[in-house]
């Protein structure tokens, strides 16, 4: 144990303990990205969820399910809701650069007055841009007139974005814009995507695609950010071994080469050679090449550890087989 404490005595270096430290911060950088790509997944799972158990629900009726868009939480997301009510036609607002099949186009938001007497907006479905070419809407289906009961999935509003929209459109279904483009008085926590209507229009918007399940790989990231934190030590494990390593082969590399400089000196250090017509100044040569080598190349005049196992040298096995 003595000896191992000495072996890496270098670690209490400044050096060290400095890429220690760097190791500690990537390490708890990577960490906050694993937990930050973890969150993401647990959300995506949630959302999921909400689609699972909501989707194909029975429709909430009467005043329950007017609740879910006055005092929508987002446990409501998706849930279907049956209302009775008269379309406010002539407050219909369509949301632009909506996407439905690869394609853009509008979503027809009509108003509609509740029973009860609050207003809901609905999104009645799409519609494409016209033919025109210039991105204008397509003609817009009315919607029925007199008393109707709609049947609609509960969305939450939407954000505000940076972009605007031209006279009687907008650019995201942030209700409180619809309600200022429309001028409803709008419940503008949540609105509906509309399933069915009854009586039904003699046309109507394309209806809504089912959302998809996709649960991304957000969890495989998290794990992949984990393991790169646990590799930041191994890294600098590995590092501290190959420095053990490479000082006891330069510290043999250094034996090797005194060993072979004493034959060309005597006892009192004069230079004596050993009849191979090198003289002082082509070893001075050598030294110094060997002592101005990268560190990369200096790794190929160390001397190579003998593998105890395995194939011999192809001149060795030569050199065996002449013998025998």
């Amino acid at each position: 144990m003595r000896r191992f404490l000495q072996t890496y005595s270098f670690l209490l270096s400044g050096r060290w303990i400095g890429w220690f430290i760097v190791c500690c911060l990537g390490a708890a950088l990577c960490l906050y990205l694993g937990n930050w790509q973890y969150d993401r997944a647990e959300q995506i799972d949630h959302s999921n969820q909400l689609i699972i158990d909501n989707y194909d629900a029975d429709p909430l009726t009467g005043q329950e399910a007017l609740s879910a868009f006055e005092d929508y939480d987002g446990s409501q997301r998706w849930h279907p809701v049956q209302l009775r009510g008269e379309y406010l036609t002539e407050d219909t607002v369509l949301a632009r650069n909506r996407a439905s099949e690869g394609q853009i186009g509008y979503e027809v938001l009509v108003p509609l007055r509740t029973q009860q007497g609050a207003v809901v907006l609905i999104s009645r479905g799409w519609i494409p841009t016209s033919e025109t070419g210039d991105g204008s809407p397509s003609e817009v289906p009315e919607a029925p007139a007199g008393q109707v009961e709609v049947t609609a999935r509960v969305q939450p509003s939407e954000g505000t974005p940076e972009r605007t929209a031209p006279e009687g459109q907008v650019a995201s279904i942030h209700l409180p814009d619809v309600e200022e483009v429309s001028g409803a008085d709008l419940v503008d926590q949540a609105y509906g995507q509309m399933m069915a209507e009854d009586p039904a229009a003699q046309t109507r918007p394309a209806g809504f695609a089912e959302p998809d399940l996709d649960y991304g790989p957000q969890l495989s990231y998290s794990m992949q950010w984990s393991a790169f934190a646990l590799l930041a030590f191994v890294a600098y494990g590995y590092s501290a071994r190959q420095k053990v390593r490479n000082d006891a082969w330069d510290r043999d590399y250094a034996a090797r080469i005194e060993t072979e400089l004493a034959q060309y000196y005597d006892t009192e250090g004069r230079f004596i050679g050993i009849g191979d017509g090198r003289t002082e100044e082509d070893l001075m040569r050598q030294l110094e090449m060997v002592d101005d080598m990268p560190a990369h190349l200096r790794d190929l005049t160390r001397p190579k550890r003998r593998k105890r196992f395995g194939v011999q040298d192809a001149a060795e096995e030569d050199a065996a087989l002449d013998v025998r």
